[in-house]
């Protein structure tokens, strides 16, 4: 066992930062043999869909007793499936955190989410089953993670999860120390061995063996990977910067997107299965357009059309399944995602106004009206997914026979219907999984094409639209997949800006009309302005947890697309006040924006990742920034936005294949323009270079007091005499508020002293501002005082007769 532990640490040790393939395949390898007595270990993909509960998840009985668990208090859904599991399962928290090393317990973490398939054949087989659940909690504090609530956590530990193993997939599975450092990880383990895979009973009592005979051994393996991760996350976070070249990045993504892409059956990638990326595909699009290339812009609408053309689409109900298990979009992952839906929306509409091929418009009017009709709440805002299976038999609820559909059409209508539509045979279901009779409904590919290039596919596909519907609504009858009725900021964003998108590039007001709506719903329910925080999703009517950068970054973008589509200043006004809201909460001295405001309870800071799947919050934050300079004039913005790019320059540059959400936009002379105005990101101030700022009337300084719970900040601001800073709060939304920031407590409660009244010919009414010398006052813990602690503060200087830029000055803390 020492020998196999030397071998991984040696393997790690010679490792570069980022690991050859074949390396990481050996360290997992070694490492399942280490923990595991065997050399397999399991990595399954990212599989269909999984039923999402309701609060009213009834209780099930195993063995005549019925079994409770702490998540019953969840508001979450995915949660709440496994709230009577006869396992002890926590949330991820304190309570659990604090039992690990109270009781120097490993952790058995498992994330996953609502519609994932092998997450619910696990929670059925494994966590439902009493004798593995005793298992489980007489030897590891259990911990349940939705990756959709808690994004930061499901990042750090998939990264564990690929190091360690060379792959990833959900459910991810990790064993961790009683400090959170990983030691062990896979995917579905099945409820028994399976030949030389061992079952998860087997697992356990490995991990248990050598967590208590092999525990030095056991730590220092959990140090090796605590250094990998920490590695990546400094490579991700300080790999220095390079020059910003936009044009190089993207010339390089299209070369490897061109070097990848499938000319037989379209999509970047030949691998046994196909995701839309929709990043990438906007990314090509906007620049096959700009530049006039037929080859990069080929390589988008091919794309579109096959999808349109296959299984992966909804051929009956409209919209999109997540994801191809094979290569011709035929058969597909049954779950519907609400982010690729939301993004597909908008970029059929952007190739039917390039293109003005009828079948864009199509399909993304049929998107549109899927996710009206089974995507939207009630009262505003869309659910998160629908799920795939049915009874436990994924996709039970899409598929068909040719007797289904004649027993609907009739023989003359199916004959007429299957000169277009085809039946695609659903591949083997898993050992031991059901598998339901019927096959994928999608069109027939070389009668398709042949209707294309006499532009008749469109016409053809609405002439069959009565049939279809027949068929739709006898599937209706059946079982229908569960929705995971969770509504994330982020999500909705996307779906926001979508359908401004749609409402434009197809002249259709409807579509904008649900787009403000739902952005209206958004603002009202998640978005403080007092405060500025907003929320990052809602469940069953309340709100849960403070938002990720993504969420303040992408409805902020929603807010200014509107603004952008509608000419309506009020949504200018309330995307610049999420932006101030992010720039206090995300940004930090050096320019990063960090993921997530509270990492008290994490590992480490989640390492930026880019836009595989949908946009990420550095991209969008950084899009979202340069478009506001353009819009209100305010170089903050701008600089602010250069200092986050530079800040991952290297990272792009390494790999600009992944950025396509952030290279898209940088295709706009405008946004070029902006940023090559703005200053170097070596300058101090982050005002307009040369003109009177804010920062020129304000001086701060702080110093630390220690005090019976741990240390006072007192903060000292003087300002100019003829000169005032708006109050905290702002008496108006359209006032930027007095606002100190501490990067390393960014949570920190301020007690700012209550405003005068100032008035003027243009504010009659007055306006609540700080004059001659103020005073804020905060609490830290001890350890400030042995630390570094980095404050600055945003301000708004202001006179009789002009206000200046806003400003952010560095405050010495002594």
């Amino acid at each position: 066992m020492k020998l196999a532990l030397q071998n991984a640490v040696r393997l790690h040790s010679q490792g570069s930062l980022i690991w050859q393939w074949r390396s990481v395949v050996l360290f997992g390898l070694m490492l399942a043999m280490l923990l595991a007595g065997t050399g397999a270990w399991i990595t399954r993909a990212n599989a269909a869909p999984a039923a999402s509960p309701t609060p009213t998840t009834p209780a099930v009985t195993f063995d005549g007793k019925t079994y409770t668990n702490r998540l019953i208090h969840s508001r979450d859904p995915y949660l709440l499936l496994h709230a009577h599991n006869p396992v002890d399962w926590y949330p991820w928290g304190p309570e659990a955190l604090q039992a690990a090393r109270r009781e120097n317990k490993p952790i058995f973490v498992s994330i996953g989410y609502s519609t994932c398939y092998w997450c619910h054949v696990a929670e059925r087989e494994i966590y439902s089953n009493p004798e593995i659940a005793k298992l489980m909690n007489q030897w590891f504090i259990n911990i349940k993670v939705d990756r959709e609530q808690r994004p930061d956590i499901d990042r750090i530990y998939m990264l564990a999860t690929q190091i360690m193993t060379g792959g990833g997939g959900w459910p991810n599975n990790v064993f961790l120390t009683p400090d959170l450092k990983p030691f062990y990880a896979g995917s579905y383990f099945p409820p028994q061995d399976q030949g030389k895979l061992p079952g998860f009973p087997a697992i356990l009592k490995s991990m248990h063996h050598a967590w208590i005979e092999d525990h030095a051994e056991v730590v220092a393996l959990a140090d090796q990977v605590y250094l990998a991760l920490q590695q990546t996350e400094r490579g991700s976070a300080t790999s220095g910067s390079v020059a910003l070249a936009p044009q190089q990045w993207r010339d390089k993504a299209i070369a490897e997107a061109a070097s990848n892409f499938d000319v037989f059956d379209a999509g970047v990638g030949v691998r046994a299965s196909k995701f839309p990326q929709s990043p990438l595909l906007s990314m090509l699009l906007s620049t096959g357009t700009l530049n006039r290339d037929a080859k990069v812009q080929g390589m988008v609408t091919q794309t579109l059309e096959a999808m349109a053309e296959g299984g992966v689409m909804d051929q009956l109900g409209g919209g999109f399944h997540r994801y191809s298990i094979e290569p011709s979009w035929s058969i597909p992952h049954f779950e519907k995602m609400l982010y690729d839906n939301a993004q597909l929306l908008g970029l059929y509409a952007h190739a039917y106004a390039i293109t003005k091929n009828p079948l864009y418009r199509q399909v993304a009017l049929r998107t549109a009206h899927y996710m009206t009709t089974e995507m939207q709440a009630p009262g505003g805002g869309f659910y998160s997914a629908q799920d795939a299976e049915v009874d436990g038999s994924e996709g039970a609820s899409y598929i068909w026979t040719h007797q289904q559909i004649e027993a609907v059409l009739g023989v003359a209508d199916t004959q007429r219907f299957l000169t277009l539509y085809q039946l695609v045979p659903m591949p083997p279901a898993p050992a031991g999984h059901k598998q339901p009779e019927g096959d994928v409904l999608r069109l027939q590919r070389d009668q398709a094409q042949k209707l294309a290039q006499k532009n008749q596919l469109a016409t053809t596909i609405e002439m069959l639209r009565p049939l279809r519907d027949k068929l739709l609504s006898a599937r209706q009858k059946r079982p229908q997949p569960a929705r995971d009725e969770k509504i994330v900021t982020a999500t909705n964003a996307l779906a926001i800006i979508g359908f401004a998108q749609a409402g434009h590039w197809l002249h259709d007001p409807a579509l904008t009309k649900v787009a403000q709506h739902n952005a209206n719903w958004l603002w009202q329910h998640a978005f403080d302005p007092a405060t500025g925080d907003l929320k990052h999703q809602f469940f069953a009517g309340r709100p849960g947890g403070s938002g990720f950068l993504d969420d303040y970054a992408l409805f902020g973008q929603a807010c200014l697309t509107l603004h952008q589509q509608t000419g309506d200043a009020v949504w200018l006004a309330r995307s610049r006040q999420i932006a101030d809201a992010m720039l206090q909460r995300f940004a930090r001295p050096d320019g990063r924006f960090v993921e997530t405001q509270d990492q008290s309870d994490l590992l480490l800071s989640p390492p930026a990742e880019g836009d595989s799947v949908l946009p990420s919050g550095q991209s969008s934050s950084i899009v979202l920034l340069l478009e506001l300079s353009i819009a209100t004039g305010d170089t903050l913005y701008a600089n602010a936005a250069r200092r986050e790019l530079t800040s991952l320059s290297a990272q792009v540059a390494a790999d600009p294949f992944n950025w396509g959400a952030l290279l898209a936009p940088l295709n706009q002379p405008p946004l070029i323009a902006t940023l090559q105005k703005t200053a170097s990101p070596d300058t101090a101030k982050t005002a307009t270079p040369g003109f009177p700022n804010s920062a020129d009337h304000v001086r701060a300084t702080a110093r630390l007091v220690p005090s019976s719970t741990g240390a006072d900040l007192i903060v000292t601001i003087d300002i100019e005499a003829g000169y005032h800073i708006n109050a905290n709060p702002a008496s108006d939304p359209n006032l930027i508020p007095t606002q100190l920031m501490l990067a390393e407590y960014p949570e920190l409660k301020i007690k700012y002293p209550a405003g005068q009244m100032f008035k003027a010919p243009f504010a009659p009414q007055g306006i609540a501002v700080y004059e001659g010398r103020i005073t804020l006052h905060g609490q830290l813990p001890q350890k400030a005082l042995r630390q570094p602690v980095s404050a600055s503060l945003r301000i708004q200087a202001c006179n009789d007769n002009v206000c200046l830029a806003p400003a952010t000055v560095t405050v010495p803390v002594h």
